[in-house]
């Protein structure tokens, strides 16, 4: 009796100790890790180990929502919120017209500039194909060998095409390693100071590339892809040191926020902890933040009260952050110094969180072959959101834009040229915010007027931009 007591007891113990353990694994560790990847560029040259592989991504989920924390759908990549070099690819690219109706697309979350490096101790070649099964996966560079779905050139010029099932097939993808681009000189500086030099005239540059390039400031290999700019282009080589991609998702992310009084309430509805969240306010050149340093699966927890900071002291906080989630130094410096200027100076409330790892290889599975000694994806899920002063600040000007077009129409009546109504500054000043909250406005406000202007309002900002 008393061995079919231990015996039992034992294998309790291991089947505690290896739940544990399964769940451990499912979290990121970064207690153990280097801060660069010193050990993979340091290698031999002649090694011809298969496992000197590592894979590196960062990216966004942006959202927008009201104050209650109901996710808003909005047009993602409307032209006013451009900001790719012309260099960059899109599923236009491949149509037969060239054009793509990006701005025509309504979707809950905007996948902003997930990057994705390799680091190897030797020339090789990988396979690399991303999948979105509830989004659309709209730009992109290298170019692609495939894209699904494709061109829908029913809807392409009409509401927009459908987001879903949609993946890009980099195919055969080059990595070479930096430092094996001058491999026989013996000083050091200047071996990588005409790499550098080499790197730079064999990568793309052009205008408008300011927030796109800086994620170049890494230690990752060169990737180089053959393949077409168009349908009707010959295969050329691309160079870039990653492989940049960005979509639009339908789907609604486990974590949500919603004003409760004066404070934020954070809920995370996810199976797995959310290891950093950071709520930041901006008011004209005024920064305030507040940090929640982890967020246990079905735990809802409130911010303390934002107080002043610094962008600087800012900017450390979130890459402290990135690098906790296993981000090498340099990709966490490369990611904070492309997204500072809209994350810590574009007025509004929103919050940044680190998305667990199994979310986002759920929504995005990504498939290199051969395998890599280890993948590590880090995504910080942007949550824009309209606080309940906001959301009344917006209901008043387009009370405002009621009596005005009222008066402008009036005006207008007998005149043989008639000028249109403008959307109003007031608006406009609301920046991307301004479109998600009029759809907003046009649920919550209680006098229909305001909420048919509303309406009215987000249809003029439509039509501006597809032009």
């Amino acid at each position: 009796m008393r061995k079919i007591f231990i015996l039992s007891l034992v294998i309790t113990l291991v089947a505690v100790i290896a739940s544990q353990a399964r769940r451990s694994s499912a979290e990121p560790d970064s207690t153990n890790r280097p801060s660069d990847p010193s050990a993979i560029l340091h290698s031999s040259n002649d090694s011809t180990d298969d496992d000197n592989l590592i894979v590196h991504e960062w990216g966004t989920f942006t959202t927008f929502s009201g104050s209650d924390g109901v996710f808003l759908d909005f047009r993602p990549l409307a032209a006013e919120h451009s900001d790719l070099p012309a260099y960059v690819l899109d599923r236009g690219s491949f149509s037969p017209s060239r054009y793509f109706a990006k701005n025509r697309l309504w979707g809950r979350v905007r996948m902003e500039t997930p990057v994705t490096y390799f680091y190897t101790d030797r020339v090789r070649t990988v396979n690399v194909r991303v999948d979105f099964p509830e989004g659309l996966l709209t730009e992109f560079y290298p170019p692609v060998q495939s894209m699904l779905p494709a061109i829908d050139q029913e809807n392409i010029f009409g509401k927009g095409e459908l987001i879903g099932k949609s993946s890009l097939d980099w195919g055969q993808v080059d990595l070479i390693p930096i430092r094996q681009l001058v491999p026989n000189l013996a000083d050091s500086d200047k071996r990588q100071a005409i790499a550098d030099d080499l790197v730079q005239r064999l990568l793309p540059h052009g205008v408008n590339e300011q927030h796109y390039a800086q994620a170049r400031a890494t230690d990752s290999a060169l990737v180089h892809v053959r393949g077409k700019t168009g349908t009707h282009q010959p295969d050329s080589g691309h160079f870039e040191k990653f492989l940049f991609y960005r979509g639009v998702g339908k789907f609604q992310l486990p974590i949500s926020a919603h004003y409760q009084d004066s404070s934020i309430v954070l809920a995370n509805d996810a199976d797995l902890p959310i290891r950093s969240a950071i709520l930041i306010d901006v008011d004209g050149d005024e920064i305030k933040a507040s940090q929640l340093a982890r967020i246990d699966s079905a735990q809802r927890l409130s911010f303390d009260p934002v107080r002043p900071v610094s962008e600087q002291a800012l900017a450390e906080m979130v890459h402290e952050s990135l690098v906790a989630e296993g981000l090498y130094e340099k990709e966490a410096a490369s990611m904070v110094k492309t997204w500072q200027h809209s994350w810590f100076t574009e007025n509004g409330t929103r919050i940044l969180y680190m998305v667990p790892t199994p979310i986002t290889d759920e929504l995005l599975p990504l498939h290199v072959t051969p395998a890599p000694q280890e993948t590590l994806r880090v995504l910080v899920g942007r949550m824009e959101m309209m606080s309940p002063q906001a959301e009344q600040q917006m209901i008043d000007v387009v009370a405002q834009s009621v009596r005005d077009r009222s008066a402008h129409l009036a005006d207008q009546k007998d005149r043989a040229t008639k000028l249109p109504y403008t959307v109003p500054t007031a608006v406009r000043d609301f920046g991307r915010m301004a479109e998600p909250a009029l759809v907003r406005v046009s649920k919550i406000a209680g006098d229909e007027k305001v909420r048919s202007e509303a309406t009215l309002l987000a249809q003029q900002l439509q039509n501006e931009s597809i032009r």
